[in-house]
């Protein structure tokens, strides 16, 4: 692809944005060949849809019952890309506090759809898991690109160093880092800032 007099730089300002920038440099066809966290679809406003679209829980008929951690119906070496955008956040030692996991997670699981996980244990152990079956069935140069936030609540978790390291003892090799940066004004009235409030996300790249 001739990139002459174009920049295609690592942030952006919105998920189209991101996503088209890591598709133009790194996947030749310009359309990932497998989501098994597509959800409703909204993530790909604007841009091709992956050939095999999955989700834990499917929003419609068209969608696949897929679990990333078990991703039985596909073989060894049989995919070229992969897009991964699973949830973030989690509970304390002893799983959600207060009032965030009484609608979120209703009980021990990682079969969630934009919820929270039990705690860190959980959520390690479905990315670590996903991490080796996409390993699996990437070719030789397939790409994954792994969407992760950094969370804070108490103290602060930096999610995204931890994929590296993850991704990295599976096998991979970090190939390149975007960041999306979506500012909001969201906040908890009445509650003392301590953490300075995170309004970017990282699309890590890992090569096989």
């Amino acid at each position: 692809m001739n990139f002459e007099n174009q920049i295609i730089i690592s942030a952006g300002y919105s998920n189209k944005e991101v996503i088209n920038n890591i598709l133009k440099l790194h996947i030749p066809n310009e359309q990932f060949d497998l989501d098994p966290t597509f959800s409703t679809g909204k993530f790909y406003k604007g841009l091709k849809i992956p050939c095999c679209c999955g989700d834990i829980n499917p929003q419609n008929e068209n969608i696949e019952k897929m679990d990333s951690t078990n991703l039985f119906n596909f073989a060894d070496k049989s995919i070229e890309s992969i897009m991964f955008d699973p949830p973030f956040c989690f509970g304390g030692k002893n799983g959600p506090h207060g009032g965030q996991g009484k609608e979120r997670v209703g009980k021990q699981t990682t079969e969630i759809r934009f919820g929270m996980f039990w705690n860190f244990d959980a959520l390690k152990e479905m990315y670590q898991k996903s991490l080796k079956e996409f390993y699996r069935i990437l070719k030789k140069k397939g790409i994954l690109i792994f969407k992760c936030q950094d969370y804070t609540d108490t103290k602060t978790t930096m999610t995204h160093c931890f994929v590296y390291n993850w991704a990295v003892e599976t096998g991979f090799y970090a190939k390149d880092l975007a960041i999306l940066v979506m500012p909001n004004k969201w906040y908890v009235k009445g509650r003392k800032q301590k953490h300075l409030r995170k309004v970017h996300s990282y699309f890590w790249i890992f090569q096989k």
